[in-house]
């Protein structure tokens, strides 16, 4: 096992005048639709603030086979649960066969929520808990001046064949993080959303509210703080001024819009700097279900064309379980409320199945109010129907016996969450739920994302819809033959986003 103590009795770390860290994000190598990694982004703008030399690699943009390793301080790579732990995986192993001294940091969500479990497998020498912008500074500190790792806080590490967990780390201030992060550190123009003016920034972290199913509770610890308006202002400002090009800016906070007060200034902002942008954010349906009419309408001004929401599931007992406080009645007071007050933003809305105990009648009252929030406002979209897939933050206590989580990395690597089969339901189950998951996805994929595809998707996409939207209306979910195209076409072409 290899362990920080041989890594410094070896001399493994080059102590050269222009210390030297890659960041990895794993993927798959040509995926479809890959997103701007921002969070390598952030962690190495910290890095660079101390003057250490930063590279990123992308695995979905560029083939690692022909990447060269070299000799950095160390090797960062980020995991989120699922197969991007496998990709991660064949890339450390990869980076250990070109450098076998070369110290393999992971961090992330998935790292985070089991950092031991994480620390035992031997591609793995240190983990970075929670937030990584401090930590990872601390760290490439230390282990540049050959310094134990004792007082660096959020580590979790190997020492003599033993698991040793420093004291948390401390969250940092947002406002605190360069308006102008290292993006030339990307090729760019090879993230198509970026060709098509789509730009992620973060405005806020965390969520307080409760939502089982989500990894907020455990690693934001349920709490919220946001950037200040004048900060998201800059720093909008700064991107427009980069990239003239940009027409629409995507938060990718999980929840933008905990303060009101803070998002009223954020548009009134974006109308007196006349940042002619359009925008969309997440958002919660309690939330909006008691917005006034007077903050719909500037939110709206401002140029918000897309509110995202997840609407889980129709039944009030399904709600409960997963304590998602929110009611049915919210829902539609929502919908209904964009279309008197801000008729042009668009409400997209993710649902939920395959929970533990559901059954169909919790499904046809899902369904049954996603079409009635259809009739309230038609300028809904529904992303899908999505099969649950238990992660570590939400293997709830209600799980039946049925389900034992993973007990390694590799295990929780072969866990595909696009296709997860819950063993709480039959074989037959899970298969109706896989075709409601795809005719819903297909019945209801959102037009403006249609039109940014080539003729062949185009032309595909009329048929199948068609197809499907006649299935959705006749609740026909018998496996049909078409769908296993269109699962076969988009297991072999879709990555890590």
């Amino acid at each position: 096992m290899f362990s920080i103590q041989s890594c410094f009795s070896h001399a493994c770390i080059n102590l050269s005048d222009n210390p030297d860290v890659l960041l990895v994000y794993p993927g798959k190598y040509s995926a479809s639709d890959p997103q701007i990694p921002l969070g390598l982004l952030y962690l190495a703008s910290a890095l660079q603030q101390d003057d250490f030399n930063v590279r990123l690699l992308d695995m979905r943009i560029e083939d690692y086979h022909h990447y060269s390793i070299g000799n950095p301080l160390f090797v960062g790579i980020s995991a989120t649960t699922g197969q991007q732990i496998k990709y991660a995986l064949d890339f450390a192993h990869y980076a250990r066969t070109q450098n076998p001294s070369a110290l393999l940091v992971w961090g992330g969500v998935h790292p985070t929520l089991l950092p031991e479990q994480t620390a035992r497998n031997d591609y793995v020498d240190v983990v970075v808990r929670g937030e990584g912008e401090a930590p990872i500074k601390d760290l490439a500190n230390a282990l540049y001046e050959d310094q134990p790792l004792d007082e660096v806080l959020g580590l979790t590490y190997k020492v003599n064949n033993a698991i040793k967990n420093n004291p948390e780390g401390k969250t940092i201030n947002l406002d605190d993080v360069p308006v102008d992060l290292p993006y030339d550190l990307l090729p760019m123009d090879r993230y198509p959303s970026f060709r098509l003016g789509r730009f992620p920034i973060q405005t806020s972290r965390g969520c307080p509210h409760r939502c089982s199913f989500c990894y907020n509770s455990h690693f934001n610890h349920a709490k919220w703080r946001g950037k200040t308006p004048d900060r998201v202002l800059d720093e909008i400002q700064w991107i427009l001024n980069k990239y003239p090009h940009i027409k629409l800016i995507a938060p990718i906070d999980d929840n933008v819009f905990v303060d009101e007060h803070r998002i009223k200034q954020i548009c009134e902002g974006l109308l007196d700097r006349k940042l002619r942008v359009q925008w969309r954010a997440n958002c919660r349906f309690d939330y909006l279900a008691t917005y006034s009419q007077d903050f719909l309408e500037l939110i709206e001004e401002s140029g918000c064309v897309e509110l995202d929401f997840g609407g889980e599931s129709g039944s009030e007992r399904l709600q409960t379980l997963i304590c998602k406080d929110v009611t049915a009645d919210e829902m539609l007071q929502s919908v209904e409320n964009l279309k008197r007050h801000a008729s042009t933003i668009t409400p997209c809305v993710s649902w939920m199945s395959g929970l533990p105990g559901e059954t169909d009648a919790d499904l046809i009252k899902t369904f049954d109010l996603m079409d009635k929030m259809s009739q309230v406002n038609p300028k809904t979209q529904h992303y899908g129907i999505f099969v649950y897939t238990p992660f570590p933050s939400s293997v709830m206590e209600c799980l039946p016996h049925e389900f034992t989580a993973p007990q390694s990395l590799e295990e929780w690597g072969n866990i595909n969450i696009f296709h997860f089969d819950p063993p709480w339901h039959t074989k037959e189950q899970s298969q109706k739920l896989h075709t409601i998951s795809a005719v819903t996805h297909i019945a209801f994929y959102p037009q403006a994302r249609v039109s940014e595809r080539n003729f062949t998707f185009k032309f595909a996409y009329l048929l199948m819809n068609r197809m499907a939207k006649y299935r959705w209306k006749h609740r026909n979910f018998s496996y049909p033959v078409e769908l296993k195209i269109v699962d076969a076409v988009a297991k072999h072409s879709r990555g890590i986003l």
